[in-house]
């Protein structure tokens, strides 16, 4: 269970803040320097951006709320057998199922071998959790599995990497999710247009979607899946059950959900 509930973490102090840089790696897309200043380490990318943070005191807490909400999707299913990870990171997700829920099978997938380095090295990830070395397209095109969970975090321009610019992303990614299983995306529009044509493109394997905007950011959380989302009385529930088992409260974010409407012919 999580001991400590570490203060929130303003991401605008992380953009600008010094800190001490532990390393600096060129990866595929750009540069990536580990920070840390006072209890927090957190990887910063030269466009500026914080992929993720850790807490060294409680290295298994999902420091940031964007990371909360995509664990939201825990609210959606209820605690899943398997759970597929697109896009590494520091191995946040990684960490805290390993420490809190072990009996969850955890499939991680990342296309840059300095990431996975990275993680291992400065953010706790267990020398023994295997990482299938591939893109987020290439591993569901290839993968025979299905998954109660697959959450994509990978936030990238170049279209050749990111998988929300191909339509058959969502195609392949329906096809690996159980009946019941939800997709959970982070993703960061520039324009509201955007936003639709991601919409459409994911409705149309997986009509039934709740949205979340992290406040103050630019990350808008999907939750998408088959099957009616959750009444807000059932994830309130679920938060509760989640936070009473393991010390992590998400009753913050379930408010923010927003069920976006589906047509006459998914009711």
């Amino acid at each position: 269970m999580l001991t400590i509930k570490p203060p929130d973490i303003n991401i605008g102090q992380l953009q600008t803040a010094r800190g001490k840089v532990l390393t600096r790696l060129t990866g595929k897309t750009e540069t990536i320097a580990v920070v840390e200043q006072d209890n927090l380490r957190w990887l910063r990318f030269s466009g500026g951006s914080i992929q993720s943070a850790m807490w060294m005191q409680e290295p298994a807490y999902p420091a940031l709320d964007y990371i909360q909400a995509m664990l939201c999707s825990l609210l959606y299913t209820g605690y899943p057998a398997r759970l597929l990870n697109l896009g590494l990171g520091s191995g946040v997700i990684e960490r805290f199922l390993i420490s809190q829920l072990p009996d969850v099978t955890t499939v991680s997938v990342e296309l840059d071998p300095d990431i996975v380095k990275i993680a291992r090295e400065y953010f706790h990830l267990p020398p023994a959790h295997p990482v299938t070395l591939a893109s987020a397209q290439r591993f569901l095109q290839n993968s025979n599995d299905t998954f109660d969970i697959i959450l994509c975090d990978i936030y990238t321009k170049d279209a050749n990497i990111n998988p929300l610019h191909s339509p058959d992303f969502f195609r392949d990614a329906a096809h690996s999710l159980m009946p019941n299983g939800v997709l959970a995306i982070n993703c960061l529009p520039e324009t509201e247009a955007e936003m639709v044509e991601l919409l459409l493109k994911v409705r149309v394997y997986l009509p039934w979607v709740m949205l979340y905007d992290v406040p103050d950011q630019q990350n808008i959380i999907l939750l998408c899946s088959r099957t009616k989302y959750p009444s807000a009385s059932d994830i309130i529930h679920r938060a509760h059950e989640l936070n009473e088992s393991i010390g992590l409260d998400l009753s913050s974010i379930c408010a923010g959900w927003v069920r976006v409407p589906v047509g006459s012919q998914h009711n």
